[in-house]
């Protein structure tokens, strides 16, 4: 039937499964969307918003550029004079590690430190102040202040002004002063190096000064306590009759060893604890003595013994003759009776000892409670002693410390006197400042460039944020990745000024070309084909949707279909054969007032036959809701191989939707770089929930020649309602059969007719 005309480059999306013509996935016959693609940003999108807003970056450079050169001239010349100083590493620092003297070095990082912050602090600065009369000079002060006003001004001049910087891996640092007088720029760095010498100096002999000062008083104060407390001790010892054996000066305080009560009290409890023994082992002897069993001092008597020997002698002489001799004999009864005295005689002196033992007991026990009255005695005295002692030891306890105190206060006293006698001048001037001859500021190359710069990045900044923060419909991207409908093409904007007619009528034209991709996208769009009723609309007016509406119908026409372009615009109609005559057209079949014969009139164009809007009527929406709407469009696809109805918009209005509802395929129409992305969002999603079928969008008035994306914020929406929008709107007049034809002139680079319809 027609062979497939070329599509556009990069409108077929990747995908698998059943595809169009075209490379498009479709789904039960219809063309849907690519899944939705990552959006990328790389050197293309840079180089497309650089030449978008080529004269905003450049505007932005100049007025940078400009800035620049002004505060240069305006900006007053300051001269820039410094000095160079050599801090030397603090050697030592004196401390007292178990009682002796010994030496620490500082860090270096400290001593640098401590140094830079001394030459930044605020007194050196009010110092040179003071010391260079700056209060005086007009340059540093305002002389209609006070006096102390007027130095507090001169020191904040002189630490805004003046600039501390160290000389990396060395001890070199530069002090530097920034003032319109080269002179005066000079003389500032070389007052602050002298009196920072200076301040250094009284610092730290001041210090050390001062310490030997607070310690003579502190030592004084403590020698005088001392005295006092060691006074109080002694009267209080010579009040309490307290008199000790061994030296308190130990701070050991007064307790019982010390008194003569104590020496006493510890020597009779020695005592006694003797006679205790003593007394306990006379007892236990004498125990033994009256038990009846032979004691040891008994058997260990001499008496006793001879007697026992004389004792045992005669009784074996008694045994041996009484195997002799009877007892009667005379002899047998003179042994027994020297038996017996001698036995009594053994009996009287064991008498006599155990007599002897009694009586030790009886001294040892007396003896005893002798000492046990003593020490009673004595344990008295020393728990009155304590008593009494007890003032005694908060006396004793004040005096050692005081003695202590006294003794660290001088010991700390010779420390002071040893570290300040060791010291020597740190900080050294290396180089003087010099009169500078030529200014620091203002430097014209360096604020020239730095002014270009800013003002680049300033327009380069601007640039990329009005691109971000416009979400407006700018490419085919825009509609396969943001609102999920295939991209059937982009027609370009013209401009050459010109007819409609004569756009039109030009085939080779980029505009028809494109409007002929768009015709072949659409022929191929589903699996049968070309749709049968085709409804075209947008989301507002002016965006192209009429033009494109005329343009399809022609091309198709021109391919050898017959087709319908049918006004469904019943608020705003677009199409009329002949200007100024009104006719009932689509509004009429609604109301099954006309037959479609009477309405459908074929124009100069072979093959293409306009159906009008027709007399507007007073609720458009209702008319379209009947379900006659249905029957035309099928008796009307069965006349004709396609129709193309030129509908409304969408947003504001129910036309679109219920015509949508009801034809074939919709195909929307976006102006690119003015529709907002969620006025587009919106529009599909009306048209999707009204249950239309989208064959995809196409973009109008693209402009090529920069590749850039436009933007727009302000959409208003007086479609159909009279006034400015009603007005600016062209009404197209097609010639009929018998050749007339007034068409009114077209001026595309105005976008009077090539988009407003």
């Amino acid at each position: 039937m027609n062979t497939p005309m070329p599509h556009s480059p990069g409108l077929r999306p990747a995908t698998s499964g059943p595809t169009n013509a075209l490379g498009f996935p479709m789904v039960g016959g219809t063309v849907v969307a690519a899944p939705p693609k990552a959006v990328t940003f790389g050197i293309a999108d840079i180089w497309r918003i650089l030449i978008k807003y080529r004269w905003l970056i450049l505007a932005s450079l100049l007025l940078g550029i400009a800035s620049a050169i002004a505060v240069v001239m305006m900006t007053t010349p300051q001269y820039r004079a410094s000095a160079t100083l050599e801090i030397s590493l603090e050697q030592m620092k004196m401390v007292d590690v178990g009682g002796t003297v010994s030496a620490t070095p500082m860090t270096d990082v400290q001593s640098l430190e401590t140094n830079y912050g001394l030459l930044r602090s605020r007194a050196l600065a009010e110092r040179v102040a003071r010391d260079m009369n700056l209060a005086q000079d007009p340059g540093f002060a305002n002389q209609e202040s006070p006096p102390g006003m007027r130095l507090r001004q001169a020191t904040n001049t002189l630490v805004d002004r003046f600039t501390v910087t160290p000389v990396p891996s060395s001890r070199l640092v530069q002090v530097a002063f920034i003032h319109p007088d080269p002179a005066m720029a000079a003389r500032v760095p070389n007052a602050f190096a002298e009196n920072f010498i200076e301040s250094t100096l009284e610092r730290r002999f001041g210090a050390s000064r001062y310490a030997r000062e607070f310690l003579l008083r502190r030592i004084g104060e403590v020698r005088q306590r001392l005295e006092e407390a060691e006074r109080q001790l002694t009267m209080y010892a010579q009040q309490e009759g307290i008199v000790t054996v061994r030296g308190a000066e130990g701070g050991q305080g007064q307790n019982a060893s010390d008194s003569l009560e104590g020496a006493r009290l510890i020597a009779a409890n020695t005592e006694l604890a003797s006679a205790e023994a003593a007394r306990a082992t006379a007892e236990t002897r004498y125990r033994q003595a009256l038990s009846g069993d032979p004691t040891a001092e008994v058997l260990n008597n001499g008496t006793v013994q001879g007697l026992r020997q004389q004792l045992n002698t005669l009784r074996t002489e008694y045994q041996t003759k009484s195997n002799l001799m009877r007892p009667e004999h005379p002899v047998m009864v003179d042994l027994s009776t020297q038996i017996e005295g001698i036995e009594a005689a053994i009996e009287r002196e064991s008498t006599n000892v155990i007599g002897t033992l009694r009586s030790a007991f009886l001294a040892a026990q007396a003896r005893e409670n002798e000492v046990v009255a003593k020490v009673n005695q004595l344990r008295a005295e020393v728990l009155d002693l304590r008593g009494r002692s007890i003032q005694y030891n908060i006396l004793q306890r004040e005096v050692d410390t005081s003695r202590t105190m006294y003794a660290a206060l001088l010991q700390r006293y010779n420390e002071v006197g040893i570290a300040g006698g060791v010291g020597e001048n740190l900080i050294s001037v290396v180089d003087e400042a010099q009169q500078p001859t030529t200014p620091v500021e203002p430097q014209p190359v360096r604020s020239t460039v730095i002014g270009a710069l800013i003002g680049l990045l300033a327009g380069l900044a601007t640039a990329f944020a009005l691109e971000f923060l416009t979400y407006t419909i700018r490419s085919q991207e825009d509609l396969e990745i943001k609102l999920e409908i295939p991209p059937l093409g982009v027609i370009p904007k013209s401009d050459k000024a010109g007819s409609l007619s004569e756009v039109l009528d030009n085939p080779r034209s980029p505009m028809m070309e494109a409007y002929a991709s768009l015709r072949s996208a659409i022929q191929f769009a589903t699996a049968q084909g070309a749709p049968s009723t085709l409804l075209v609309t947008s989301s507002g007016p002016a965006e192209g949707k009429t033009t494109t509406s005329l343009a399809l119908a022609r091309n198709f026409a021109r391919l050898g279909y017959s087709t319908l372009l049918l006004d469904a615009d019943l608020r705003n109609p677009s199409f009329s054969m002949d200007e100024g005559v009104e006719n009932r057209g689509f509004s009429g079949l609604l109301t099954d007032a006309v037959t479609m014969d009477e309405v459908i009139k074929p124009t100069s164009i072979p093959g293409l036959s306009l159906l009008e809007a027709g007399q507007v009527p007073p609720n458009p929406a209702d008319l379209l809701s009947d379900p006659s709407l249905a029957e035309i469009l099928r008796k009307l696809s069965g006349m004709f191989d396609i129709v193309i109805l030129d509908g409304p918009p969408v947003l504001g209005l129910a036309d679109a939707p219920l015509l949508s509802a009801v034809c074939d395929r919709t195909l929307i129409v976006f102006e690119a770089e003015k529709i907002k992305l969620s006025v587009a969002q919106n529009t599909v999603a009306r048209l999707r929930a009204a249950g239309a079928r989208i064959v995809g969008g196409v973009l109008t008035k693209f402009d090529a020649r920069n590749a850039g994306y436009g933007y727009g914020y302000g959409y208003g929406y007086g479609y159909g309602q009279g006034g400015k929008d009603e007005a600016s709107r062209t009404r197209f007049i097609l010639p009929g059969l018998i050749g007339k034809r007034a068409e009114r002139d077209a001026n595309p680079a105005e976008e009077a007719e090539l988009g407003r319809g």
